[in-house]
C-alpha cells in the first residue's frame, strides 16, 4: 500500500492513516498551515484589488476549495474515463481533516478571546 493510493483499510483505521497520508504530504509539499495562510492572503490580495476595498478571507477557505476541486472529479459531465478513483476520495478525507483540525483551532481561539 502506497501512501498516495490507499485501497484497502478498515474503517476503525481511517484516521489513523489519513493522518499518515497528510505527514507524507506534510513532507512532500509543506506544513498545511502556513501554505493556507500563504494561499489566502494572496486571494485577499488579489480581492482587495479588483473589488477597491478590504475583504476578509478565511484560511480556511483554502481546504474548502481543495474539497470542492475534488468534488468536480467525481462528476460526470462526459469526459471522464472513470469517476471513482480512491486517491479523489482520499484526498477529499484529507482534507475535510486539515479543515476539521484549523475549525477547531479557531474556535478554542475564540473561547480564549471571551475569557
Amino acid at each position: 500500500m502506497t501512501n498516495d493510493n490507499i485501497k484497502y483499510f478498515n474503517k476503525g483505521n481511517k484516521e489513523k492513516i489519513v493522518e499518515q497520508l497528510l505527514k507524507k504530504k506534510e513532507d512532500d509539499y509543506g506544513h498545511f498551515p502556513n501554505n493556507c495562510y500563504v494561499v489566502a492572503k494572496f486571494i485577499k490580495g488579489v480581492l482587495d484589488i479588483v473589488n477597491k476595498k478590504e475583504i476578509i478571507v478565511p484560511d480556511t477557505l483554502v481546504p474548502q476549495l481543495m474539497i470542492v476541486l475534488k468534488l468536480t472529479r467525481t462528476i460526470n459531465d462526459g469526459t471522464k474515463k472513470n469517476l471513482y478513483k480512491t486517491d479523489t476520495h482520499s484526498d477529499i478525507d484529507g482534507y475535510n481533516y486539515l479543515l476539521k483540525e484549523m475549525m477547531k483551532v479557531e474556535d478554542m481561539k475564540d473561547k480564549n478571546e471571551y475569557e
